[in-house]
């Protein structure tokens, strides 16, 4: 009813607001619009997720009902006797896998089986029978099928009671007498499609799987029963139809059957015949493993452990049973070529892990990665700020000892005897592969990759060390194929190249003929497998590689190319000129020269670049140096950043160069890249000779000029890289005067240097050539002397850094350690000529045995005896013919390396405080002693003339005579010459340019009653104005020969 009011309080309108305060916003009604959508959109998914929810189950439910019927048929049908209908229905059946019904349909298929393997009247198994018809050829598809899915029935439970029964039919349907009564085409179209089928569906991995699974129910002396038909099944594609050289069975052969743990142990005697006869290891499937390397890499060989049990295998069958020696030459090169390419690819430490060395408490290092570290105690003990840190692989389990025992055969003096046999003798190597050489080297070079860090190791190269195996390896496999190693390209390819696995072989093997043999030895032509002109030409090709290794990197790095050598073999070429360099630096048989890689080098650049590259790595972080106070220095101020030879090489690919292979590089390129080191460090620290906020000064007495340099200057560390002014003072307390400009310190330096190195103060002791090298004494490691033996090192570092020259020889072993490089047993004859020739006696010793020697030491200090293990137990360790190479190494370690070892690493400490190491290591230990004391050569005359300063003469009578004079001087006389002018007998490397100060003569008045005197703190000269050749030369000749020197008149 209509309401005139508007009162009715149903009335209906729409109740709009007019009012903009209570207004929906923008951004509001757009939430609001989106939220709304994806409502929407949630709902659409949520019925289409419905309707295929419910058209899955549907499809499920009908295929359920499906499979029902079809079983159900399928069960009427096998009682009837319907072989081809049931087998042609199982298909479909089993077309999704076995699923849940595996019970109900694994007994119509046990039965299925059992109706097949019957015989008709004919005595043609049911099986078969269809084949017969006109279109029956199509059931070859459904047996092929079938057969796939019988195995892996038996694979879901091998144990069941028809596991018998289903690889009975199995053995039938690959029995190719079943197929007799066929055509012959139908023969062949059967047996192809079969074979064809169960090729693509993991046949082979199957039938190992349920032998794994079988084996470990083995009884002591009953193997499993089902395990010999498993074993025929295995090769039963191979009686059907031969094996083609691609055939898809043959991998899993080699990478799943062979990769069984004690394979030949865990099968029943009539198995492993069978297996002898019908899948012969040296015909099939060696030879197929060595032309197709990659299958050695795949299936179950990705796993270490399984390439272990894989080698083990491997061992059993060819050398515990003898296939290997029936099987003649062609046999063994097929065996070492598939044993090397397996032994190359297992991880770091695996030999260890073989013999039984692996601790169980340790997790092994495979990869080193780079952690910063603050810890002030690893500068102490000689570690970089940034330090390499060992990465962990997961524990290995430890390998059964029956394992262990079969594949450390492989490394067995014996067996590497047999295999050199085929390489020496040339009847057999007459008719033997071309590869032969190549599958030798592999074998070798894989085994000592692999048992790297084992004691196998050293025993491998021991028995590797034979004259007739150098030789041929030499002549056949190296000589004259790497002449253009020099190239890059060389380098670039090198893992492809074929001919380089016979050199890594070699290299390998002379590395330890240098390490092991002594000079005498090496120079005979009668122990020496090698001429000198091949050694040479050897080295040069090691040389070649090497230099490319550093200068372009390796595999593996940042170049990206894997085709190049890797980190180990840059390193052992790098070894084996260092050795062979070595070996000539001791006795003279090549041009040192002989070693420069001129044509690859610009050298002005390589100058430029290698400081470049050494500033980078030291770039400062503070710019603010105040060298007066050691304590307030950076840590980067106070040592410079230690990096190993190793880290160098990767860094920088021109300091890697100069750290581990120097001799490539000029020794004048090298002197002036020392130079400049250092005058970029003084650069870097912000050192100016003349300011004077940057200095350091110091008094010291005259009698005692050791002990006040000790307490003046001892603890200023890196800071000593400052000037230093030095105020005498004389014996009545005195304090002299005159401003050090520099010549005091000179002064000061060469005599402390004289007194620090003296040996009667206990800590050096000199050989018979009056060369230096730490006190080995105990009392030499107290801690109060390794403070002195720190600051000795500081104060030759100081020399070093100024230019200065200090006359002092040190022993080649102990300047090998300031170079991290190793003793010989060469060096051992400087030290105790007794205990060297005792050594060599021991090495050629027939029985050493008979000597009566253990791996212990005997020292006698002031009457006290003590002995002294050179390994843990080492007193009970007898030295016999297989460990007499390890204890002669053990004891020049012992006597060159331990017993200084406290006294050098204090000294190198010190030194290290103003001497990067890696600008020493780019010096071998000759040249290191002339960057000390300045170089062995003649003194030229016309060098010195050239750069000498001749000052306050009224005229030229008596220069012009004092060259006269001294032209004429003897070698010995220019020496001395030298040695009272400057304090040290030998001239500076480069030249007197670089002699500071520079060398001087200076007038010292008309008496000429008076000798000659010198002033060697400023290398001056003072000679009074005699005008006779006679008088002068007379005069000089006193002065120098008399021992006076400073301020002489």
């Amino acid at each position: 009813m209509f309401d005139p009011d508007f009162t009715s309080s149903n009335t209906r309108y729409n109740d709009i607001n007019l009012s903009t305060s209570q207004s929906t916003s923008s951004t509001a009604l757009l939430s609001n619009i989106r939220l709304e959508r994806e409502q929407r959109e949630r709902k659409r998914r949520e019925e289409i997720c419905a309707i295929r929810i419910q058209k899955v189950w549907r499809g499920r439910k009908v295929a359920r009902r499906f499979r029902d019927d079809l079983y159900d048929t399928l069960d009427t049908r096998c009682e009837g006797g319907d072989v081809e209908g049931v087998g042609r229905g199982l298909v479909v059946l089993l077309r999704d896998g076995w699923g849940r019904d595996r019970g109900r349909i694994g007994g119509l298929v046990g039965r299925w089986c059992e109706i097949g393997s019957g015989r008709d009247e004919d005595g043609i198994y049911r099986f078969i029978q269809p084949l017969h018809r006109d279109q029956g050829q199509d059931w070859s598809i459904v047996l092929g099928l079938l057969s796939v899915r019988i195995l892996q029935l038996v694979n879901l439970d091998p144990t069941s009671n028809i596991t018998p029964t289903l690889l009975s039919s199995l053995e039938i349907i690959f029995d190719p007498r079943s197929y007799s009564s066929l055509p012959q085409a139908t023969q062949q179209y059967a047996k192809e499609t079969i074979v064809n089928i169960i090729s693509s569906k993991s046949w082979v991995e199957t039938i190992v799987q349920i032998m794994e699974q079988l084996m470990p129910l083995n009884l002591p002396k009953k193997k499993n029963p089902s395990l010999l038909p498993l074993t025929r099944l295995l090769t039963a594609p191979f009686s059907l139809m031969p094996p083609f050289s691609d055939s898809p069975l043959i991998p899993p052969l080699i990478n799943h059957l062979l990769a069984i743990p004690s394979l030949p142990s865990s099968l029943p005697i009539p198995a492993l015949t069978h297996l002898s006869t019908h899948l012969n290891l040296f015909t099939l499937l060696l030879p197929y493993a060595s032309q197709n390397t990659q299958v050695l890499n795949q299936g179950r060989l990705e796993s270490e452990n399984d390439k272990t049990y894989f080698l083990a295998n491997l061992t059993t069958f060819g050398i515990t049973g003898g296939m290997l020696a029936r099987f003649g030459v062609d046999g063994i090169s097929t065996w070492m070529s598939v044993i090397g390419n397996v032994l190359k690819d297992v991880n770091e430490g695996w030999g260890k892990w073989v013999d039984g060395m692996v601790d169980d408490d340790e997790d092994e290092p495979i990869f080193p990665i780079m952690v910063d570290s603050d810890d002030e105690d690893n500068e102490e003990e000689g570690q970089p700020s940034n330090t390499l840190i060992p990465a962990t692989r997961p524990r290995r389990i430890p390998l059964p000892k029956a394992i262990s025992n079969r594949v450390t055969i492989l490394a067995t003096a014996q067996h590497l005897s047999t295999l050199m046999t085929h390489i020496i003798q040339p009847s057999s190597s007459s008719r033997a592969p071309v590869s032969l050489l190549n599958d030798f080297s592999m074998f070798c070079t894989g085994l000592l990759s692999a048992f790297r860090g084992s004691p196998k190791w050293e025993n491998v190269l021991d028995s590797l060390m034979n004259k007739g195996l150098v030789r041929r390896v030499w002549r056949e496999g190296v000589r004259g194929k790497w002449t253009e190693s020099d190239q890059r390209e060389v380098w670039d390819g090198f893992t492809d190249n074929p001919n380089t696995p016979p050199l890594i072989l070699l290299t390998y093997i002379y590395n330890h003929y240098l390490l092991l043999t002594p000079d005498d030895e090496f120079f005979s032509t009668s122990s020496n497998a090698l001429s000198t002109d091949e050694i040479l030409e050897l080295a040069g090709v090691w040389r070649n590689l090497a230099f490319w290794g550093y200068m372009i990197g390796v595999s593996g790095g940042p170049s990206g190319n894997e085709k190049m050598g890797n980190e180990e073999i840059r390193g052992l070429f790098t070894r084996g000129v260092t050795r062979v360099v070595e070996r000539n630096a001791r006795r003279h048989f090549a041009d040192p020269n002989i070693w420069v890689m001129r044509s690859q080098l610009d050298l002005k650049g390589f100058v430029e670049a290698a400081v470049y590259e050494d500033a980078e790595l030291t770039a400062p972080n503070d710019a603010d140096i105040e060298m007066n106070d050691p304590s307030s220095l950076p840590r980067w101020a106070r040592a410079r950043q230690r990096f190993t030879k190793r880290q160098m090489a990767y860094i920088s690919p021109r300091l890697g160069l100069l750290n581990n292979l120097p001799m490539s590089v000029p020794f004048q390129t090298r002197l002036e890249v020392f130079r400049k080191f250092i005058e970029s460090d003084q650069d870097r620290l912000g050192l100016d000779y003349h300011s004077r906020r940057q200095r350091n000064y110091a008094k010291i007495r005259r009698d005692r000029i050791s002990q006040d340099g000790f307490d003046e200057l001892g603890n200023l560390g890196p800071a000593l890289k400052s000037r230093i002014e030095i105020t005498f003072v004389d014996q009545h307390g005195m304090t002299e005067a005159g401003i050090d400009g520099g010549g005091l310190f000179k002064e000061f330096l060469t005599n402390l240097s004289k007194e620090v190195f003296d040996t009667n103060r206990g800590l050096w002791l000199a050989t018979d050539q009056n060369e230096l090298y730490p006190n080995p004494h105990s009392y030499a490691t107290e801690p109060h002397q390794l403070e002195w033996y720190r600051f000795i090192g500081q104060v030759l570092g100081k020399a070093m850094y100024e230019g200065m020259l200090v006359d002092v020889s040190f022993a080649d072993f102990f300047l090998a350690k300031w170079l991290g490089r190793q003793s010989y047993l060469d060096d051992l004859n400087s030290l105790d000529k007794e205990l060297y020739k005792g050594l060599i006696i021991l090495k050629n010793y027939p029985k050493p045995e008979e000597l009566a020697l253990n791996f212990a030491i005997t020292e006698d200090e002031f009457g006290v005896k003590r002995t002294i293990d050179l390994v843990p137990n080492g007193s009970e360790i007898a030295v016999n013919a297989e460990n007499r190479h390890e204890y002669i190494q053990l004891v020049c370690k012992y006597k060159l390396d331990r017993q200084i070892s406290a006294q050098s690493r204090a000294f190198f400490n010190g030194l290290s405080d103003l001497i990067d190491a890696k600008w020493l290591r780019m010096f071998d230990q000759q040249e290191l002693q002339q960057l000390i004391g300045g170089e062995e050569t003649l003194i030229d005359i016309d060098d010195l003339r050239a750069h000498c300063s001749v000052d306050g003469f009224p005229n030229d009578i008596t220069p012009r005579l004092f060259w006269k004079v001294v032209k004429g001087f003897s070698h010995e006389q220019r020496r001395a010459l030298l040695r009272f002018v400057t304090s040290c007998s030998r001239p500076p490397l480069l030249g007197f340019g670089y002699l500071y100060p520079k060398f001087g003569v200076k007038f010292n008045g008309n008496d000429t009653s008076r000798l000659p005197s010198a002033s060697a703190c400023f290398n001056l000269l003072k000679l009074p104005g005699y005008t006779t050749e006679q008088s002068l030369r007379a005069k000089l000749l006193q002065a120098i020969t008399s021992g006076a020197g400073f301020d002489m008149s």
